[in-house]
């Protein structure tokens, strides 16, 4: 009936989102091969201009984007949760499904992964796993540990916040019109100037709690945009064409910005500092930029998977149900990936597909065939 939430499972969106994870394998595959970003074992290898620019769009496009689309489905999802089970269930579920997780990362996985795969914790004179262990919790390093789980960490402030509104104003399932393109371009720009000013306020913070602060802002209003849309069910009523509008743009006019940023703000002479915050045109441009393209193509893919991806057959419902668990542990299987790569006489173009691939296949196998048939941690993965 017009007006009533539908109740079968939205199996586009489960595509979306184990696809979206296995691009967060690719990412972090990507950063140990380019000169960009931060990760528990880079190669730093020499690598020529095309090579660089090749790893700059990838990531660029992928930092924009995939972290801003898993907080609009994960409020999309939020608000679904609380209004077929209420406020209490949400949070008991919120606290077992990202706290146990978090948890179980920061005070076993992340450290494992350091001092035993990417032999990343290094002490003089040697100490054993334990003495490291014990020495960063007693200073509170272990906190600034979550590694890819700080999504976890966010995503339980967000259900808290969220838990307490729900609490004064009760969530109700409300059909309306999707917004129209001035509005999301609004949207997008809204978010771009928070997170301009968040930069330039500022300018030299990296992260809190392995969280970054230029990054930030975008996430809320992500989350927020999620709910939006399932109280207005917008997700079932955009059209197909207006989908792809957006796509495309995102795609080509969100492409060409980004060459005219990268070609005239310095990043070519490797001057990269004013991208990253402070009162400098590059970064207000950088912001504007990456607002546009998360909103762009977020929107673009959702309605693309709706359209063409919304079925599933035994190996995509195999991937949905392990997608979380490869967030949690692809960590240290893509790191032992690599590391046995660096034996390999190939290009870094062979080793950062067969990173790639491998950490994504490896990744959802020892997830779906031993993690999860492991006691104790199907409850958490």
């Amino acid at each position: 009936m017009p007006g009533e939430r539908p109740s079968h499972r939205l199996l586009y969106i489960d595509n979306l989102r184990w696809s979206a994870i296995s691009m967060v394998v690719v990412m972090h595959a990507a950063v140990t091969y380019s000169p960009f970003g931060a990760w528990y074992y880079r190669e730093h290898p020499e690598l020529g201009i095309g090579a660089k620019i090749g790893f700059a769009a990838y990531q660029s496009f992928q930092h924009a984007v995939a972290m801003g689309l898993l907080f609009g489905l994960a409020g999309f999802f939020s608000a679904g949760v609380i209004a077929r089970n209420g406020v209490r269930h949400f949070v008991r579920e919120r606290l077992q499904r990202l706290g146990l997780p978090l948890l179980l990362y920061v005070t076993l996985i992340g450290p494992l992964t350091e001092y035993f795969v990417a032999g990343s914790w290094r002490s003089d004179p040697p100490r054993t796993f334990i003495q490291d262990w014990w020495l960063h919790f007693r200073s509170g390093e272990l906190l600034d540990g979550s590694g890819p789980l700080w999504f976890c960490l966010v995503l339980l402030l967000f259900s808290a916040v969220y838990a307490v509104l729900c609490q004064v104003r009760p969530i109700q399932f409300a059909p309306r019109d999707p917004p129209s393109a001035a509005a999301v371009l609004g949207y997008a720009a809204l978010i771009a100037i928070v997170t301009f000013v968040v930069g330039a306020a500022f300018p030299n913070a990296t992260t809190v709690l392995n969280v970054d602060v230029h990054d930030f802002p975008q996430y809320p209003f992500m989350y927020a945009a999620g709910i939006a849309a399932w109280k207005g069910d917008w997700f079932r009523q955009i059209p197909s064409r207006v989908g792809r509008r957006w796509w495309w743009s995102g795609l080509w006019i969100g492409g060409a910005l980004w060459i005219i940023l990268i070609a005239t703000g310095g990043a070519m002479r490797g001057d990269v500092s004013s991208y990253g915050g402070g009162w400098h045109w590059q970064a207000a441009g950088i912001d504007a930029w990456r607002s546009f393209t998360c909103v762009a193509l977020s929107l673009g893919a959702i309605i693309l998977y709706r359209d063409r991806l919304d079925g599933q057959g035994p190996i995509a419902r195999f991937l949905t149900r392990n997608a979380f668990g490869v967030y949690v542990l692809h960590a240290p299987i893509l790191v032992a990936i690599t590391r046995l790569l660096h034996l390999l006489p190939a290009s870094i173009a062979v080793k950062f597909a067969a990173a790639s691939l491998g950490g994504i296949l490896a990744s959802f196998l020892v997830v779906g065939f031993v993690a999860r048939r492991t006691p104790g941690l199907r409850a958490v993965l």
